[in-house]
């Protein structure tokens, strides 16, 4: 695969590369107070974040795209992903949310599914909505799955956040996903995503609810 760093920087690139990703400048404003670690390093260290407000943003390792999205591959606009070099290593940003109790929904919620939906929350659909949209992209049954999905993010993600007042979380939210191209964003991307993309993910989730 082909990427372009979003930072600019001068990496090799391998010669059989055949995905090509965007290359971009992260406005200031997406640095100043931005916080970031690997999926991995929080699960293992019991890390505890700002239960504040805040937008996240879910960075995926490249070298993973290939497998993470060929469902999809017909309809992603590889050059549209914005990618960047973390300790050596290029991610692409596929995913963004946002948590009125930071702590609460991007690591107990998304990272550990600390109430078990996995187990008794999918009929009724309690289960986080990055972890669904993972288990319809993998074929990962999400009543089955929780150790998988922690797995693959473990092995390939990290997260970034920044605090957000309570009342501009809405606002921000829909800003920073309408003006990023987001193959695992649903809700906000009727302009940026196809109609036949939107239909493979939400088909691809259905079939794997069990």
């Amino acid at each position: 695969m082909k990427f372009a760093s979003s930072l600019r920087q001068s990496k090799p690139k391998s010669s059989a590369s055949k995905i090509r990703y965007c290359s971009y400048t992260i406005p200031l404003a997406l640095i100043t107070g931005m916080k970031k670690t690997k999926v991995k390093e929080i699960r293992t260290t019991d890390l505890r974040i700002t239960n504040n407000p805040i937008i996240y943003y879910w960075w995926f390792r490249t070298d993973s795209l290939k497998r993470l999205l060929n469902k999809l591959e017909s309809q992603v606009d590889f050059d549209k992903i914005k990618t960047k070099f973390i300790n050596e290593s290029e991610y692409g940003l596929l995913y963004i949310g946002q948590a009125k109790k930071g702590h609460d929904r991007l690591i107990k919620y998304h990272i550990l599914d600390s109430n078990n939906f996995h187990l008794k929350g999918v009929e009724n659909g309690r289960l986080s909505s990055l972890r669904t949209t993972l288990c319809g992209l993998l074929e990962f049954p999400m009543s089955k799955s929780k150790d998988l999905i922690n797995d693959f993010m473990d092995k390939n993600c990290v997260v970034e956040w920044e605090k957000c007042e309570l009342d501009e979380l809405n606002i921000y939210e829909k800003e920073r996903i309408q003006n990023n191209y987001l193959p695992l964003n649903y809700q906000h991307t009727k302009e940026t995503l196809t109609k036949e993309h939107r239909k493979i993910l939400s088909k691809s989730k259905k079939k794997m609810r069990i």
